[in-house]
């Protein structure tokens, strides 16, 4: 059995710290991540914002990033390939690679983390948490799960992205006209509602994947 953790960070000197804190309606989705030097990740994430202009100002101004490029670009939203610093940045991959973590879910908003990872046991999310403290990093824990790995991981939904759609589906979300609304299971959640809308979207993307295409 392998452990779920789910939980907010919030700290300047994080990857991207800096952005979210200056543009709090700013949202950032991780699509992946990898390391050649695990000092210096390379990460791909969307991010969403009306002023593209302001938010590559921000970018060019974020210490914690040494350089920034933009793939994707269609509306509010874009794709970016960023690459960490080498400055005095929380070097939270090194960490979570050596503990045997697994990133599954990572949003940006509102000038947070909302993060969801996957840990070989307790004992190696202690480890991770203990460093995150340490360094300084704001953490609320929000839930602790134990879950056996199920086949097809990669396509198959995260526990959190599972638990909004069963949650939206109980609800009547996807009902015409519908019964309820994304502030409604927000609350419920006790997540934003950016969060709900991020989880639904990236959800049924990963069952369109699975089961349609």
């Amino acid at each position: 059995m392998s452990l779920l953790a789910e939980f907010e960070a919030t700290s300047p000197s994080l990857v991207l710290g800096p952005t979210l804190d200056a543009l709090p309606s700013l949202t950032l989705e991780l699509e992946r991540q990898y390391a050649l030097d695990p000092d210096r990740p390379i990460v791909f994430c969307w991010a969403r914002y009306r002023d593209r202009d302001r938010l590559e100002r921000k970018l060019d101004d974020d210490e914690t990033i040494d350089e920034f490029d933009r793939l994707v670009y269609s509306g509010d939203q874009a794709l970016y390939r960023i690459r960490r610093s080498d400055s005095d940045v929380i070097s939270a991959y090194r960490q979570w690679v050596a503990a045997g973590g697994e990133l599954l879910d990572c949003l940006g908003s509102e000038g947070r983390w909302e993060v969801e990872m996957r840990f070989p046991d307790r004992e190696s999310f202690a480890e991770y948490h203990t460093f995150l403290e340490s360094e300084g990093v704001e953490f609320e824990l929000h839930r602790l799960a134990e879950a056996a790995r199920r086949a097809g991981e990669p396509n198959a939904l995260t526990e959190s992205q599972r638990e909004a759609i069963v949650l939206a589906y109980e609800r009547g979300f996807f009902d015409v006209p519908r019964e309820t609304d994304l502030a409604t299971i927000a609350e419920m959640l006790d997540i934003s509602t950016q969060a709900v809308s991020e989880r639904l979207r990236r959800g049924q993307g990963r069952l369109i994947d699975e089961h349609v295409l």
